[in-house]
């Protein structure tokens, strides 16, 4: 029992590891484009027109020199007057007086680039370690990335004096620490410990930087500190912008940055294939290959050494496949030819398999072809494949190939399908122009014209109350042939109208009425000439005139202007209602208003008598009322001159809650004081 449970566990374990390996073996269609000859050569021009002769630079600083001389030396060109601009950055370096460290890296590696560094010192030793010293202890992120590459570049072409290696080489490991003391919770760098939160391009920097540092040291604390690091990269590749085909981060620049630090830190740390692998390297290559046309030096730097960096990488190298040419005639199809090549066009060992062949039209049927390899071609470094006897009709077809490069440890097998189209020119047969009284009538031989590819039938009459069809047979090579688009063209001086032909088993078909075309004519009579127009990306497009006919139209001809010219409008305004004169609306005015004046002359001529006005609390309700009527008075009259409707009922009513119940009180007070009176009396 022991045994049989040990044998299904270990077969169970073996399952699970097969499948684990196998879901690493993965294929991708690889890239769609290249970085071609004509690319490196238009950039190589853009290059040479930025060289100013006057002041021995690229562009208009020792920065823009510096992305230059990269792009020119990475795409393996001569930089032209080489000498001058070391001689310029040499000058500059030595009027600086190693104060700007930006200026210093610039011009070092300008240097480096030419070749113009080898065992020469830059002068001013001291103030060249008083910088780097400087930067790497209390610098930005930027700036200690920047006295690291110096220092390293210096080191290698041994254009330092010792002196400042035993001053540097001890602040090394401390400068690990304190890059790695800025990486933010989200894994990107911040510029200083400061700052509230880190972006990509110090990011970019950071991994460059401690990727060199790792190769430099070799020391255990390192590599604990790079895989902290390390651990934050998916979060960082996570931000990325991806869509379907491309991956990128923000811009060009910080794209090409990052992906430099994140293949520089994967040669010293192998978890990081773990996260950037095949599919994203292919990925940011679509983007960068999108970004050809360069408008700045800086530009044209960072797409070459994303470019190159992809060509070269320890996780994987895009691949190619390309046709050599997409069209072929019936009698081209023996030699079908791709090529496979990295993203700068040069060509990868490899063999070339044909896994399948369909037709676009129906690409999950039956393949016409499968597993066919291609014969590798070495006065081109193409691969060739015949498929004249596959029996290929005119038409579109989805070849499948799949790429499996020699080189396995750099490059991955793609799967990439093309689009293969095989074109010709086509024949019409059986064409027929026949016309009856009813539909079931039409193969009547009596009422049938033929007519022949490439001649043209004489004027036939159709009566208006019959029914008429035209018929006909495309094919190619002798097989019957279905094009993308089939037309019957109705034309004369004065009308024309294009109908689709109906498809239907191996013909082609049109039936009209007399009331069919008259809506498509304008109900025109007369004679139309009749063309057959064939369209479609596999054959030569065709038009036929293969006849003529006449046509007669009982209803109305419609006007050939779509915008028939119209009557001028005239609009009849209601007249103006008749009003009374102005001075009758005045008088009616006084007349309203004449009440108040009454009331302020009749108090001058009788007088006011105060003498028997509240006191205490009948005061207060008295004038509470009076200020309340007031107020309605006012609000009224608000009304009358600018207020809404709606606004002053909502004022009203909330004014006649005050007014009902300083009323009631200012009432009860004056019955109160009458019944008063009236006991003492």
């Amino acid at each position: 029992m022991k045994l049989i449970i040990l044998i299904v566990l270990s077969i169970l374990i073996s399952i699970v590891i097969s499948g684990a390996a196998q879901s690493k073996i993965t294929t991708t269609r690889g890239i769609s484009n290249v970085y071609s000859k004509n690319d490196v050569n238009n950039i190589k021009q853009f290059i040479s027109s930025k060289y100013n002769a006057n002041t021995k630079l690229y562009g208009e600083s020792l920065k823009d020199t510096f992305y230059g001389v990269g792009v020119l030396t990475r795409i393996g060109e001569t930089v032209e007057s080489s000498k001058d601009i070391c001689k310029q950055t040499k000058e500059q370096l030595k009027q600086n007086k190693n104060t700007d460290i930006e200026l210093v890296f610039n011009g070092v590696s300008i240097l480096s680039e030419l070749k113009c560094l080898q065992g020469e010192s830059l002068g001013n030793e001291q103030q060249l370690q008083e910088l780097l010293k400087n930067k790497l202890e209390s610098g930005s992120l930027l700036e200690k990335t920047q006295a690291i590459n110096i220092y390293f570049t210096l080191s290698t072409a041994k254009a330092i004096d010792s002196k400042t290696v035993s001053a540097i080489d001890p602040l090394l490991q401390q400068a690990v620490s304190s890059i790695v003391s800025l990486m933010d919770e989200d894994g990107t760098f911040k510029s200083v410990g400061s700052d509230d939160e880190g972006n990509l391009q110090n990011t970019a920097a950071a991994y460059f930087a401690l990727a060199r540092l790792s190769h430099r040291l070799k020391s255990n604390e390192v590599d604990k500190l790079v895989a902290k690091v390390v651990n934050k990269v998916d979060t960082v590749i996570a931000s990325a912008d991806e869509t379907t085909d491309s991956l990128h981060f923000n811009d060009l620049s910080t794209t090409s940055s990052l992906l430099h630090g994140l293949l520089s830190l994967a040669s010293v740390n192998d978890k990081v294939s773990e996260t950037i692998g095949n599919k994203q390297i292919n990925q940011i290559s679509e983007y960068l290959l999108k970004q050809k046309n360069v408008e700045s030096l800086s530009d044209a730097y960072h797409l070459i050494v994303g470019l190159k960096r992809c060509q070269k990488n320890s996780i994987s190298q895009p691949i190619s496949l390309s046709l050599v040419k997409s069209i072929y005639s019936p009698s081209g199809l023996n030699d079908i030819r791709v090529s496979v090549t990295d993203i700068f066009g040069q060509p990868i060992e490899s063999s070339v398999l044909v896994n399948k062949v369909v037709s676009s039209k129906s690409p999950r049927s039956t393949p016409i072809l499968s597993g066919k390899e291609m014969k590798f071609q070495p006065s081109d470094n193409t691969f060739a494949i015949d498929v004249s006897n596959e029996n290929l009709k005119l038409g579109s077809y989805n070849f499948e190939f799949k790429v499996q490069p020699v080189d396995t440890e750099n490059f991955k097998s793609i799967t990439n399908t093309q689009i293969i189209t095989v074109t010709g020119a086509v024949t019409v047969n059986d064409m027929k122009l026949s016309y009856a009284p009813k539909a079931d009538q039409l193969g009547s031989q009596k009422s049938t014209s033929e007519v022949q590819f490439g001649q043209k039938l004489s004027l036939v009459e159709i009566p208006s109350n019959n029914v008429a069809r035209i018929f006909f047979r495309i094919a190619s090579e002798g097989q019957p042939y279905q094009a993308q688009q089939v037309g019957i063209r109705f034309h004369s001086p004065a009308r024309e109208a294009v109908v689709p032909a109906t498809f239907s088993a191996d013909a082609y078909s049109y039936t009209f009425t007399n009331k069919d075309v008259c809506k498509i004519l304008g109900c025109q009579s007369g004679n139309y000439q009749l063309d057959l127009i064939i369209g479609d990306q596999s054959i030569t497009p065709l038009q036929w005139n293969f006849g003529e006919i006449n046509l007669k139209f009982n209803q109305t001809t419609v006007p050939t202007n779509r915008y028939p010219e119209q009557l001028p409008i005239s609009h009849n305004f209601r007249q103006a209602e008749k009003r009374p004169p102005q001075s009758v609306s005045s008088l009616f005015t006084i007349l309203v208003l004449s009440p108040i004046a009454i009331f302020v002359f009749g108090l001058l001529f009788v007088g006011t008598n105060l003498g028997r006005f509240p006191t205490g609390m009948g005061f207060i309700y008295t004038m509470a009322f009076i200020g309340c009527i007031a107020s309605t008075g006012l609000l009224i009259a608000n009304y009358w001159l600018q207020s809404t409707m709606d606004v002053t009922l909502k004022n009203l009513a909330l004014l006649m809650i005050p007014l009902i119940f300083f009323g009631h009180k200012s009432m009860s007070y004056y019955s109160n004081l009458s019944s008063s009176n009236i006991k003492k009396d």
